[in-house]
């Protein structure tokens, strides 16, 4: 009994003194260490792999069948185009669900809102105005997609067959990098001795030594992707485009040059650094 109550007395004291220990150095480390925040920036410029387009495809038409079916027609007539580009090595479309709405009479719709904002002025003993019963005057089949593919200068290309085929409102979304993981880390190890080089910078200024980093596990980054010149597209439906280059001219369809640019993939990330 007595060796037991030893022991505990011993495994106490032991406690204590590890407590008394780490709360010594906790303290400690309050009062002398010291901290220098900075922020390092760095950037890698690469080729991307693909590009990204979006776009629309509307049909109208008595019979929401018939509608549906043109709507068909056009995705089938891009699929067939894209396979007519020798260039395009990756390609993958991606479309929505079918919406089909009715569409409303529009001297109809424009007339209730006459109606609406008349309605809302009246004065007391003035009639109101009735408003329409709008029908349907046609049945409208639409879908949005995006497309995949690559090279990124097959993108010009691209357009072209979709906006021949039918397709509306296409824009090029940007590009994409496949090992973007990767070049992400190059980034940040860029990123991270640029922080190392301001911090000894700043410190030296000081009259004090950078000692190293204060936790690596908890540095925080922050990664972007643009382009260096990205081209820009507009389209005001099937079959017509402008690309806006230096003059500014519209240019056929089929003579569209999208060029891909290099990518300049950038990390910004803080560190706090310690120093004496």
């Amino acid at each position: 009994m007595h060796k037991k109550m030893a022991i505990f007395a011993i495994s106490m004291t032991a406690l204590l003194s590890a407590a008394c220990q780490v709360q010594n150095e906790i303290e400690l480390n309050e009062d002398t260490v010291k901290t220098l925040s900075v922020t390092g920036v760095g950037e890698v410029e690469v080729m991307p792999d693909t590009f990204i387009l979006s776009g629309a495809i509307i049909q109208k038409d008595d019979d929401a069948q018939i509608a549906m079916n043109a709507l068909a027609d056009i995705v089938n007539a891009m699929q067939e185009g894209v396979k007519n580009i020798e260039a395009l090595s990756t390609s993958e479309f991606n479309f929505a669900s079918v919406n089909t709405i009715g569409v409303k009479d529009p001297e109809c719709l424009l007339f209730n809102q006459e109606a609406d904002r008349t309605n809302s002025t009246l004065r007391q003993g003035e009639a109101r105005v009735k408003k329409r019963v709008c029908e349907d005057i046609a049945q409208q089949a639409s879908l949005s997609f995006t497309f995949t593919g690559g090279p990124p200068d097959a993108a010009g290309i691209a357009l072209a067959r979709f906006s021949e085929a039918g397709a509306i409102r296409l824009k090029l979304e940007g590009y994409r990098i496949k090992n973007i993981d990767e070049i992400e880390l190059q980034a940040g190890e860029l990123a991270v001795k640029n922080a190392r080089q301001k911090a000894d910078r700043l410190a030296a200024a000081a009259g004090a030594n950078i000692t190293g980093v204060l936790d690596l596990n908890n540095y925080r980054a922050t990664y972007d992707q643009r382009s260096v010149a990205p081209p820009v597209i507009s389209t005001s439906g099937a079959g017509e485009s402008s690309q806006l280059v230096e003059g500014g001219d519209p240019v056929a369809v089929t003579d569209i040059n999208l060029k891909a640019g290099m990518q300049v993939v950038s990390a910004a990330i803080a560190l706090d650094f310690t120093y004496e």
